[in-house]
């Protein structure tokens, strides 16, 4: 082969080369603890969704935030949950964090419009089941979305959950307020309380705990709470969460400010699901305080590999 025949072999091979690689980038494979961010648009509202891992792989967890009226930020520590054989996905609901706010009218914060919310972020994962996660308020919104689109939801976990009725969530604000009381007579929190990060330390079970940087500055919309409860009126939907038959992992902590009987109400509704009820020892209503005992209870749920 003459030498300038070599020549154009290299250049040629070069830009094969160069072209191999461009392909490999307009079409990259997502590693698996790789993070994208989604705008999902509702009928009336943009929703910021953060997707972690590779939801091709089928598996995907969709974690559903608490409040009213708080946003997405604080459940950042659930993305380790992510890996090959399983996507995390966190959502901003509406009128909270980077997700946009409709007008301020109750009905637009009514149940219904969370759980259809919900339903456009699963729709805009591009899978046809989800386990859900919801924590506190969360939970509401996670078994309201099972009753409606059951067959959607492979199975349950509940981190400190409300319960699916007006009487069980009055009952547990009471509590909340003596223990928020009692800490306020220990000097422990503020007699005059200017925000949540005040009332953060009666979510403990140790009130001294001091939280990671995700709850050390927690988002908190007053109006969206406000206009939540609103349009919640006198709610009830227990006699719906008996029909379900899902798998749940209920998890709460012992010392969880909004007392065992929510958890013990919540137990009793879901009297036709297969639920694993675990009470996690030291630990208030923040998985953050418990991580040894949580993590290992939600990974062996999922059937996934343990953690680091």
């Amino acid at each position: 082969m003459r030498m300038k025949d070599i020549v154009r072999l290299f250049i040629a091979l070069g830009l094969l080369a160069t072209l191999i690689s461009c392909q490999k980038k307009e079409n990259p494979v997502p590693s698996e603890n790789e993070s994208r961010q989604l705008n999902v648009q509702t009928t009336d509202v943009t929703l910021y969704v953060q997707v972690t891992g590779n939801p091709a792989a089928g598996n995907v967890l969709i974690a559903i935030h608490g409040g009213p009226g708080m946003s997405s930020d604080y459940m950042a520590s659930l993305e380790q949950l992510a890996g090959d054989k399983l996507a995390v996905v966190t959502y901003d609901q509406r009128g909270t964090g980077r997700s946009t706010s409709p007008s301020d009218d109750p009905a637009n914060y009514s149940l219904p419009k969370y759980v259809e919310d919900l339903e456009a972020v699963r729709q805009a994962v591009g899978v046809e089941q989800v386990h859900l996660f919801g924590h506190s308020w969360g939970g509401v919104v996670a078994m309201r979305y099972a009753t409606v689109y059951p067959q959607k939801v492979r199975s349950i976990v509940l981190m400190g959950s409300g319960a699916p009725s007006l009487q069980a969530a009055r009952d547990a604000q009471a509590y909340r307020a003596q223990r928020i009381t009692a800490l306020q007579q220990q000097g422990i929190i503020p007699a005059t309380l200017t925000s949540v990060r005040d009332i953060l330390p009666s979510y403990f079970s140790d009130p001294h705990f001091e939280p990671p940087d995700e709850l050390q500055n927690l988002y908190y919309n007053p109006t969206v709470e406000q206009l939540t409860w609103s349009a919640l009126g006198d709610f009830d939907f227990t006699a719906d969460v008996a029909r379900l038959d899902h798998r749940v992992l209920l998890l709460w902590g012992e010392d969880d400010p909004f007392g065992m009987p929510m958890a013990e109400v919540t137990v009793m509704a879901l009297s036709a699901a297969q639920v694993d009820f675990v009470v996690l020892d030291k630990c208030g209503h923040f998985w953050h305080e418990c991580p040894d005992a949580f993590y290992p209870r939600v990974r062996t749920f999922l059937d996934l590999p343990p953690g680091p």
